[in-house]
């Protein structure tokens, strides 16, 4: 496509046009006055405040809009604006519904000549979800540096590749002594440092880990950098590429040692200290009312570092995280409310979980349990409590949840069909027939019909993905479920059974092919895998179902059946012989071949067709085929003659294409015998002969015939031409003559009656008494002469516009358009695009002006219409002029034949002037639909014809 070198700017077009730009973009626009408030906006800003435009108009700023945005606006945007600057930032604007929205705004100023600011022009987007998102994001990544960066625990992530760290937390320096770079630099060192008698099993883990396998938690020793033996625990998660290969470990470090070295001593003392030291593992602690500690177990430096005489010096918010001391003093009020509205206040204990500042600056979180502690006479003293370390409880909630997340995840955003069903009723019922003695399920299924029903009915659908609702056509899970009935197929519900029947006999896998229908009634094929996750095999309460479809393949599968049998259809009963050769032996021949050659198809296993073809033809057959044979080309094509069983002589085309039989390559050759051909052949070239004899003596007879005509045809075009010429020159003296009479009207005869009118204007001027009815005649003469001046210049500017001349083609219709409208009556609406600048001779202007001219004048006097529209479009390469109106219109070929009858010349006369400059003119016109007439001008290099 080429664009035009030529056409209007964009501050020359219609206004209307940028309004629908606006309107189309759907982005919130609006024109501001210098105070911001908008006076003009496309319907985007509108539903982006729930208002109509005399809505926002009538409204006043501080309703729409927050304390906080009217300052920014008072206080920073309009002194932008007014300083010629733009502005741009987030906001927040009041809907009409009272919601409160943020907005990000740009907002540039519009400038008088002077410098003044006149309007403001703005554009809006909602970033409420853009805010919220950003928030949580900051959030988020806060939070995982937090952990990262505080917890005791040493955060890796080690590749399976090449052994080499992608990420160590710096908490592995305080378990080794050793930094996370010298880890990066050396990726054995961990090897370096780990007892030579735990090589081994530190290799079979390694070996594990490749294949697939871990364990929940690997505990094993190390020595510190400063020597000493360290027992780490590591937890471990395996990282899989898309190909299901182990692709890197995942896993946090965890400096056990102390936990070790008590375990080592409880092991010692396990039946003398049992109780006294599974109590060690938690805190107890006394506090008096004010939550002072008055006694703190030897536990608490274990679990935050500070020993217990440190401990109970310190304040309660000195040991614990803000958020926790508010959670703590929401349990004191509870626990208050409880004393107060109850006499057994004292049996209330509180459970709260919190998180606790530990010496080194790290948080653990912690679970406490308190009670009050009373005196004799029921005297509150103060509190009792025992907290424990629920940090890996914690961080393995956090785990199982980041992992069903993930989960959901991928099951919503999988591209294959996945149910996710719940069985627990199913596996119940099941247990209950085995119970009751069923053993070999399909025959019970089989016997009782009803059960597969009632089976059905436990099968609880959680969840579905949008793949799902994709696959079969459903607009949701809610429209899907509660029309699974019309899903199911005979086929379905066959598999169906199948899977009752595995899942009864202890089965948890089962796949298989089967048909489902959509919610729009077209059958699918499918895939159906049907798993129970290891973890849930003995609960059924996951199951997984996935559905693939294989439409596509089926109906290729069904298509390529019905192809071969349509080919072996086809070739078994074609007119032409078929035989398959491999290795120069003949693997099939149709009975085709059979009548051709006369042999039948054993006798042709012993021969190909090739060994039969007439011996003074076989070398030209060779030559013709050896690029086939040699494997050069995909297929071959001759005619030649062949010798049958009873020794007659046929004429046959062979034709060779290479195909796969059996798996394996060959080529088919395809006999047609054209024997009848080529006798009607020879025939013909003796009838061609003849033939060719009269054509030349009949073609020179046409030779001179067509000199003759082409003479003629010269002289016919010659004096054409010569007749367009002299109408050419015919209209050029007629304008002429028009200038000159139109001339002569304007300066002798609108002149000499001017003088008229001046004389009978100033006639009495001296004569002081006259007779009132003289003076009312020549008044009345006066008028009728004033008249006729008027009419003898529109006859004049008739004859020959002065517009023309003096302002151009378009100012000039623009003008005699103005004119016909106010004369006649009639709305005439006159319309130009890309006329600019386009230029025309003499010749073709004033044709143009005389042809919409003729074409008004039609209008005005036949059409009896109300509105009629102009129209002049540059359309590269032609200029296309279009006058339509809404009268009352007539039949076009009557009116042609009309013309021509009658001597008219008014459509004569346009179409004349349009044939004149090398364009054309169409009418199209029906009773009582107006009547349209369309020119086409060339604008450049136009033929004058």
């Amino acid at each position: 496509m080429q664009w035009p070198d030529e056409g209007p700017t964009a501050a020359e077009l219609p206004p209307h046009l940028f309004k629908q730009v606006v309107e189309a973009s759907g982005v919130p626009m609006a024109i501001r006055r210098p105070d911001l408030w908008p006076i003009y906006s496309n319907q985007a800003f509108l539903d982006l405040y729930g208002y109509t435009l005399a809505e926002v108009r009538a409204q006043k700023p501080r309703k729409m809009l927050l304390e906080e945005t009217w300052a920014l606006y008072r206080n920073t945007v309009i002194p932008c604006m007014e300083v010629g600057r733009s502005w741009e930032g987030d906001y927040v604007i009041r809907c009409k519904n009272g919601r409160l929205r943020s907005i990000w705004g740009h907002f540039d100023p519009v400038m008088d000549e002077s410098g003044k600011l006149t309007h403001v022009i703005s554009i809006m987007r909602d970033d409420s979800a853009s805010q919220r998102l950003r928030k949580a994001l900051q959030q988020t990544e806060r939070h995982l540096n937090f952990l990262a960066d505080n917890t005791s625990d040493c955060l890796f992530r080690l590749r399976t590749t090449d052994g080499r760290y992608d990420y160590i937390s710096s908490a592995m320096e305080s378990i080794t002594g050793y930094k996370p770079q010298e880890f990066y630099e050396n990726p054995n060192l961990f090897k370096n440092i780990a007892p030579a008698s735990w090589l081994p099993t530190l290799e079979m883990w390694w070996q594990e880990m490749l294949e697939g396998n871990t364990r929940y938690e690997y505990t094993s020793p190390l020595y510190h950098k400063d020597g000493s033996l360290k027992w780490i625990s590591q937890r471990i998660t395996l990282v899989q590429d898309d190909y299901g290969t182990p692709a890197a470990v995942e896993g946090i470090i965890t400096d056990v040692t102390q936990q070790r070295v008590t375990e080592d001593a409880l092991r010692e003392s396990e039946s003398r200290y049992r109780l006294i030291v599974e109590t060690l593992d938690d805190v107890i602690w006394t506090a008096d009312n004010d939550l002072q500690y008055t006694y703190v177990s030897p536990a608490v430096e274990k679990l935050t570092g500070f020993t217990p005489e440190e401990y109970m010096t310190m304040d309660l918010a000195d040991t614990m995280k803000p958020e926790s001391m508010t959670i703590i003093k929401e349990m004191i009020a509870r626990r208050t409310d409880a004393e107060a509205q109850s006499d057994g206040g004292n049996d209330y204990t509180n459970r709260f979980e919190a998180e606790a500042i530990c010496k080194d600056g790290f948080t653990i979180w912690t679970e406490t349990l308190t009670r009050r502690l009373y005196g004799p006479d029921d005297e509150k003293l103060g509190y009792l409590g025992i907290t424990r370390d629920i940090t890996p409880r914690r961080e393995a909630a956090l785990a199982i949840q980041k992992n069903e997340d993930r989960y959901r995840t991928l099951f919503e955003d999988s591209p294959i069909s996945l149910w996710e069903e719940d069985l627990t009723r199913l596996k119940v019922y099941f247990d209950d027939l085995r119970a009751s003695g069923v053993t070999d399920f399909r025959q019970y299924f089989y016997d009782n019909p009803e059960a597969l029903g009632k089976c059905a009915t436990l099968v609880d659908v959680v969840s579905v993905n949008k793949a799902t609702l994709d696959l079969l056509r459903a607009r949701d899970q809610e429209e899907l479920l509660g029309n699974l009935d019309k899903v199911l197929t005979e086929s379905s519900m066959a598999a169906f059974t199948e899977e009752m029947i595995l899942l009864a006999s202890g089965g948890c896998e089962y796949c298989g092919e089967i048909t489902h229908r959509t919610l729009e009634g077209d059958v699918i094929w499918v895939v159906v895998n049907f798993s129970v996750p290891p973890e849930y095999q003995d609960s059924l309460s996951r199951v997984i179902v996935s559905l693939i479809d294989v439409t596509p393949r089926k109906r290729a599968e069904q298509a390529l059946m019905e192809s071969e049998e349509r080919y072996r259809v086809v070739v078994e009963n074609a007119q032409e012989g078929v035989v398959v050769v491999r290795d120069e032996k003949v693997l099939f021949a149709n009975e085709a071949m059979t009548e051709i050659l006369g042999y039948s198809a054993e006798e042709l296993e012993n021969f190909t067709p090739f060994e039969l073809v007439h011996p003074d033809d076989r070398s030209f057959i060779v030559k013709q085929f050896s690029d086939f044979l040699a494997g050069k080309r995909n297929e071959g094509f001759a005619s030649a003659r062949t010798l049958t069983k009873l020794g007659e002589t046929r004429w046959v085309t062979f034709s060779l294409k290479p195909i796969m039989w059996g798996g394996e390559k060959a080529y088919m050759e395809i006999l047609t015998d054209i024997t009848s051909h080529k006798v009607l052949e020879e025939e013909l070239l003796l009838a061609h002969a003849e033939m060719e004899d009269r054509v030349a003596r009949r073609t020179a007879e046409l030779s001179e015939a067509n000199i003759r005509l082409t003479d003629e045809v010269g002289e016919r075009r010659r004096a054409q031409n010569q007749i367009l010429s002299l109408t050419q020159q015919l209209l050029r003296i007629q304008e002429d003559e028009r200038q000159r009479i139109s001339r002569d009207l304007h300066d002798n005869i609108a002149q000499d009656l001017s003088s008229i009118i001046l004389n009978m204007e100033t006639l009495f001027d001296h004569d002081t008494e006259v007779d009132p009815a003289v003076a009312e005649r020549a008044r009345a003469v006066t008028d009728i002469v004033q008249g006729a001046v008027q009419s003898v210049r529109d006859i004049a500017y008739g004859l020959r516009p002065p517009a023309l001349d003096q302002l151009g083609l378009t100012l000039a219709l623009e003008r005699h358009c103005a004119d016909v409208s106010r004369r006649s009556g009639v709305d005439v609406d006159f319309f130009t695009a890309g006329m600019e600048n386009l230029t025309f001779d003499f010749d073709t202007e004033i044709n143009i002006y005389r042809m919409i001219q003729e074409a008004l004048g039609n209008v005005a006097r036949h059409a009896e219409a109300s509105k009629v529209a102009v129209r002049m479009v540059k359309s590269h390469p032609d200029l296309l002029i279009r006058i339509a109106d809404n009268g009352k219109g007539f039949d076009v070929d009557e009116r042609l034949e009309q013309v021509a009858e009658e001597r008219r010349m008014g459509l004569r006369s346009m179409e004349e002037r349009a044939r004149l400059v090398g364009g054309s003119m169409e009418i199209e016109s029906r009773l009582g639909t107006g009547t349209r007439i369309i020119f086409k001008i060339p604008t450049i290099g136009a033929r004058r014809q």
